[in-house]
């Protein structure tokens, strides 16, 4: 069989800016699947959307008999596009894989040209069809699988989660144009030790996919820690100008045991600078001060909103202030920077709720911050909310920038936040740093301007667009011409963090 992997690995309103791509540890994993039963697979990452003539001659090129598209929610609406392409120059089957095939089937399957949804994870599955079209046998039943036929849809039974992750091929980096990925451009190796979050944040598709399984209560899953290790030297030894690694795992620190050993091997045996992503109300000091002792030199938590009822009631994210204030407190008295994600535009929030963000951002003293805008994904409980209540219709478009419409928090108001959240949020350490009644008076002198009706929201906007191309710009040439040197300032950067 001759598999081609279609993986769109843009923004949902990209632009024609030059871009590098982003490792998938799900392809590299299916990948690896199928060339160990013998089969040939190749790659079209799409870090652009495509034009329709080059799009076509890459297909008539490698003449797949098997398209698999890899499918996020937000670029959802270009898959359709690009399927009626394949549609009109190959017989060859199409299968749609990944988060929205699996939490919207119905959805994905109901697009014309698509043969087949993948649901949930695709090692066996994927292995499975293969086989069978190789074979020329009919495939319309396997597990995790809903195939058209005959212009009905045969819904297969979603197989249990693979449990030992040890029992799969270690991933497929060389599917990718691995030395020009976006991390490998700054000598860093993005990697996945495990699989799945035990959460249920409403925001978030894990609770939705677990859903999907007959063996939920298995979905947070790790390598043993040998594996690991073998998995990380096997990057090394195939990259060896990795200098970095960033660790990509919903929560690395999750399950102590396998932890403590784990960061022993990787000590003893890696010993490289790291990043992670950890859980504010799980942070203690031991396992700071391990991860610290092992080289990490950044962690990143969810923050997502400063407003209790919205984080923990809205988002159930169960996470109180004081945990996040001490979580940060304890990293940087540990001397490990931070990195907080947030988001802007939810439910119900409004301007002096966004606030509440920014000010505990500045609060907890991180030093970095990414600020994304909330996107309701389909069937999550966040998205249900969103239809109940208004903010959405049941059907909207996938490319809006900002989904909701609510009445106390206009679309220009949650642009102007996202745009100028770090802005504010430095002005607050300011003014946390201010003697006395002169901070409180700074503070209170920018909560009117921020929650002012009379700020010029487009226009702010448009202004700091000039400013964050420049900047944009300036850390690509940077990437590009001079990663060293680029290195240079982030470590120079994390060193100095306060």
């Amino acid at each position: 069989m001759k598999v081609l992997f279609v993986y769109p690995d843009f923004p949902a309103n990209a632009d024609d800016a030059p871009r590098h791509g982003f490792y998938s540890e799900g392809l590299a994993s299916l990948s690896a699947v199928l060339k160990e039963a013998g089969h040939e697979v190749t790659l079209l990452h799409l870090t652009n959307p495509a034009k329709e003539e080059e799009f076509k001659n890459k297909i008539e090129m490698e003449k797949p008999d098997l398209i698999a598209f890899s499918v996020r929610t937000t670029v959802f609406p270009y898959v359709k596009e690009y399927v009626k392409w394949v549609k009109d120059i190959s017989n060859a089957v199409i299968i749609c894989g990944g988060y929205h095939p699996t939490i919207a089937p119905d959805e994905t399957i109901s697009v014309e040209g698509v043969d087949i949804a993948a649901i949930g994870e695709g090692e066996g599955a994927l292995q499975e069809l293969c086989k069978k079209i190789a074979k020329n046998e009919s495939f319309e039943y396997i597990g995790n699988l809903w195939v058209k036929k005959e212009g009905k849809v045969i819904r297969n039974p979603v197989r249990p989660l693979i449990e030992d992750l040890d029992q799969l091929p270690l991933p497929d980096f060389s599917l990718f144009d691995y030395p020009n990925l976006e991390s490998s451009v700054i000598k860093t190796a993005s990697v996945m030790v495990s699989r799945g979050c035990p959460y249920s944040c409403t925001y978030c598709c894990n609770h939705k996919i677990r859903e999907v399984y007959p063996n939920p209560q298995k979905y947070a899953r790790f390598r043993s820690p040998d594996r690991s290790i073998e998995y990380l030297k096997k990057i090394l030894g195939d990259y060896p100008f990795i200098e970095y690694i960033s660790f990509m795992d919903n929560i690395l620190p999750m399950r102590r045991s396998w932890f403590y050993e784990f960061i022993e091997l990787y000590k003893r045996e890696i010993d490289l600078p790291f990043s992670c992503n950890f859980r504010a109300n799980l942070v203690k000091d031991d396992i700071v001060k391990a991860l610290k002792d092992a080289g990490c030199f950044r962690i990143h938590f969810g923050v997502e909103s400063g407003d209790d009822f919205i984080r923990n009631t809205i988002l159930k994210r169960n996470i109180s202030r004081q945990d996040m204030v001490e979580a940060f407190d304890a990293c940087r008295g540990a001397g490990i920077s931070t990195l907080s994600y947030n988001m802007v535009g939810l439910p119900y929030e409004d301007m002096p709720k966004a606030l509440e963000t920014i000010k505990l951002n500045a609060e907890m003293k991180t030093k970095r911050v990414v600020v994304s805008i909330f996107y309701p994904y389909p069937n999550t409980q966040a998205y249900d909310v969103c239809v109940k209540e208004g903010f959405i219709e049941p059907t909207f478009n996938y490319r809006d920038d900002v989904a909701l419409t609510q009445d106390k928090f206009k679309k220009e108001s949650v642009v102007f936040v996202s745009t100028y959240f770090e802005s504010f949020m430095k002005l607050y350490k300011l003014a946390e740093r201010m003697p006395g009644s002169i901070g409180s008076r700074l503070e209170k002198l920018l909560d009117r301007i921020f929650c002012s009706r009379f700020l010029p929201h487009s226009f702010l906007v448009k202004a700091a667009g000039t400013r964050d191309r420049y900047i944009e710009k300036a850390k690509i040439f940077l990437k590009e011409k001079s990663p060293g040197f680029y290195l240079f300032i982030r470590d120079r950067l994390l060193r100095t963090s306060k």
